[in-house]
């Protein structure tokens, strides 16, 4: 699993669960306030090449762009490019299909999950904007799109602050600053990924299966 603090919080909530069921091992990559517009504070592409040449997995999970709303620094052509632009979406969109690839040619399935719904108006249609690059890189590169938005929105498409369990009360979804997540929010969008990617691979649908029973609520 790799990402920033919203991949952060899925490891922390999922690994502990997960570790009493033998045939899973959930690996921790992630890292907080980070993001793949700035390789020169954090390279992730880099890092998740050699993280999956030296211990090839059979999937990977992908959970990134809650900082990456800042202009893109792209080291070798010496340049930056600033959000919403043309050239920033084809530096991003390459950057996803980079990593893609990677985890294409080490064998494993890329289960990309996109950002979710945000409780600031501004910060929800630039998380849009993003997903749509993200999805285009991920897909060019034989990756799953995981889609969050609708799962973190109500029926009018607005930021959804809590969800009805089955004992029938409502219970809190996402943190107080409306970007990241509760523990029952991070379980829930971790079955949404581990049912996603079961359907998407079947070959590996019973050790995923059996993560969402680790984690459901």
């Amino acid at each position: 699993m790799f990402g920033d603090s919203l991949a952060q919080g899925l490891f922390l909530t999922a690994n502990p669960l997960l570790r009493r069921r033998e045939e899973l091992r959930l690996l921790n990559g992630t890292r907080h306030a980070t993001g793949l517009t700035r390789s020169d504070e954090h390279d992730w592409v880099t890092t998740i090449r050699q993280s999956l040449s030296r211990e090839p997995p059979q999937v990977v999970i992908l959970w990134i762009g809650a900082n990456d709303f800042r202009p893109f620094v792209d080291r070798a052509a010496r340049a930056r490019y600033q959000f919403g632009t043309a050239a920033f979406q084809e530096a991003y969109r390459n950057s996803v299909a980079t990593i893609g690839e990677a985890a294409r040619d080490n064998g494993a399935v890329l289960g990309w999950i996109g950002l979710p719904n945000m409780r600031d108006g501004q910060f929800a249609a630039a998380a849009q904007r993003l997903n749509e690059v993200m999805q285009q890189g991920t897909e060019a590169a034989g990756g799953l799109f995981i889609p969050t938005w609708a799962a973190t929105s109500d029926e009018a498409g607005r930021f959804r602050h809590s969800v009805s369990t089955a004992d029938r009360l409502e219970r809190r979804l996402r943190a107080d600053d409306g970007v990241h997540f509760s523990d029952l929010g991070y379980r829930l969008m971790a079955r949404l990924a581990f049912d996603a990617i079961a359907a998407h691979r079947p070959a590996l649908a019973a050790p995923l299966h059996n993560a969402v029973d680790a984690v459901v609520v």
